[in-house]
């Protein structure tokens, strides 16, 4: 195997970890159509009951639904050219990285169930690091 099927190789990972993100971020849809309906059955799948449906959890609700989608739009877009658009996937590797760093200081600091902080994190960090390489060799550094 010569450096370019590598490089290919890496090209097309990036494709399908960014696909696969965003298909997962599109399930804020149904928070920004139905902020309260989707905060319910969230709690509920959570195990926590029912939730204060004030107006401003149903905003937040809305607001963070609206913020996945968005990125989703943005990593479904990334994913058709991984190359073009490499010094981004790059920049996203990192972010999602140390995001999954954060996530975890989150999940310590709120009464979530442990199961929820390690798969967000997880999930978030192994996004992170299955972005790392592809592209141009001469950008390797980078």
């Amino acid at each position: 195997m010569n450096i370019t099927d590598t490089t290919s190789g890496s090209i097309a990972r990036q494709s399908l970890v960014l696909r696969a993100a965003a298909l997962v971020l599109f399930t804020g849809l149904p928070g920004i159509l139905l902020p309260a309906q989707a905060l319910e059955k969230f709690s509920w799948l959570m195990g926590y009951g029912q939730p204060r449906l004030d107006p401003l959890s149903v905003f937040m609700t809305a607001d963070a639904a609206c913020a996945s989608v968005v990125l989703a739009l943005v990593l479904w877009f990334l994913a058709r050219d991984p190359v073009r658009y490499q010094p981004l996937v790059r920049l996203l590797s990192w972010t999602f990285l140390i995001i999954g760093l954060l996530w975890i200081s989150l999940g310590m600091q709120c009464p979530l169930p442990w199961w929820w902080t390690i798969s967000a994190a997880g999930g978030c960090m192994a996004v992170g690091l299955l972005l790392r390489g592809g592209g141009d060799a001469s950008q390797a550094a980078i």
